[in-house]
């Protein structure tokens, strides 16, 4: 089993944006101390949803102040991006890193930085794989040229070239059997759903996997990646009084993605949202999410591989503005009482049925 932390840099009552960046290298650091495998990077705009427009700059400076963890994003959102930029960044980034560096991409899916961008919203998959192909082509190929719908591009050699070859591993987010089944054609990990994503959504995840991965013509094993929202206490009552930021996370993260949530001043009003007892509910998170105590923690986990072939558990540790203190006490319980559980399991993949049982 691998594990992660997955850094939104979120904030609802607006700390100073100099706090949240010196916490999230507080959060690295000690994630590389105890011994995470991966530090991820999601990119979001213009809300307290997530302090984080550019998640590769984050993790050049990351890698600065660590030694052995390696980086991905989750995701680059790359109808937002110039694709040969973004390629050029990867090359560079992959040397600062000294090779510690893998990539996710996503299509994107909130109008509210869409039209910011000014870029259309329904094209977003067109423009998701034309610039996928530019930055793999870029990427692997010296000179290389593209003549698409988007981008029109001579001759072309970017510098430096990749110190991974071909190029850093590339992930890819996604919730669609076909699209699962072309990245894992052509190599990529497949990120399947967000933190606020509930343990049933999870398991429906996996079963399209399992399709996926049949109709990619692929073998197992595969990587399965998991995110989970965790919250590790020495007691099951401080576990429930961070319940409201986990409530907040759910209900910013639905009002991003159906364009219903108002932003003022850049601060997301979660306050303005109706809630859902399906999905905000503090008992259905409580039970649903990773908060508890080391052991009951422990057991929810157990429970998510029973039903899932997860290999690689993603933790987002710092949910809406859990107190930065707690969040470092929460991330040395899961990797001291936790994580040593699971280090060395490995699930026969192909042994669950397309329900998700093992």
């Amino acid at each position: 089993m691998k594990f992660g932390i997955f850094m939104l840099m979120q904030s609802p009552d607006m700390l100073s944006s100099s706090e949240v960046y010196a916490n999230a290298i507080e959060q690295a650091k000690l994630a590389d101390e105890l011994g995470f495998d991966y530090v991820v990077a999601a990119e979001h705009h213009f809300s307290s949803y997530g302090f984080l427009p550019n998640p590769l700059m984050l993790i050049s400076t990351l890698a600065q102040h660590t030694r052995n963890v390696r980086f991905s994003t989750a995701v680059v959102v790359l109808p937002l991006r110039n694709p040969i930029h973004t390629a050029e960044e990867i090359a560079m980034l992959d040397h600062l890193t000294n090779g510690r560096l893998e990539v996710g991409f996503g299509t994107g899916y909130q109008e509210y930085e869409f039209q910011r961008f000014q870029r259309p919203l329904e094209e977003n998959r067109l423009m998701f794989e034309e610039s996928l192909d530019v930055i793999y082509n870029a990427l692997t190929h010296a000179p290389f040229s593209h003549e698409g719908r988007y981008y029109q591009i001579p001759e072309t050699t970017i510098l430096p070239r990749p110190l991974q070859q071909p190029h850093p591993p590339f992930w890819r987010a996604t919730s669609s059997v076909e699209s699962m089944a072309s990245a894992l054609k052509r190599g990529m990990n497949v990120i399947t759903g967000g933190t606020s994503g509930s343990t049933q959504r999870v398991i429906k995840s996996w079963n399209m996997f399992q399709e996926a991965v049949g109709l990619s013509g692929k073998s197992w094993p595969q990587e399965f990646i998991v995110q989970r929202g965790v919250y590790v206490t020495d007691s099951e009552e401080d576990a429930k009084a961070q319940l409201p930021h986990a409530v907040w996370h759910t209900r910013s993260a639905r009002g991003l993605r159906t364009n219903t949530l108002r932003v003022d001043a850049g601060k997301a009003r979660t306050d303005l949202t109706p809630g859902r007892p399906d999905e905000d509910d503090p008992e259905f998170l409580y039970n649903d999410w990773l908060f508890g105590t080391p052991e009951s923690v422990a057991e929810k986990v157990h429970s998510l591989i029973e039903a899932t072939g997860m290999t690689y558990l993603n933790c987002t540790f710092s949910i809406g503005q859990i107190p930065h203190k707690k969040v470092l006490r929460s991330m040395e319980l899961f990797a001291t009482e936790v994580m040593p559980r699971f280090r060395n399991h490995q699930p026969d993949q192909a042994k669950y049925s397309l329900q998700g049982q093992a």
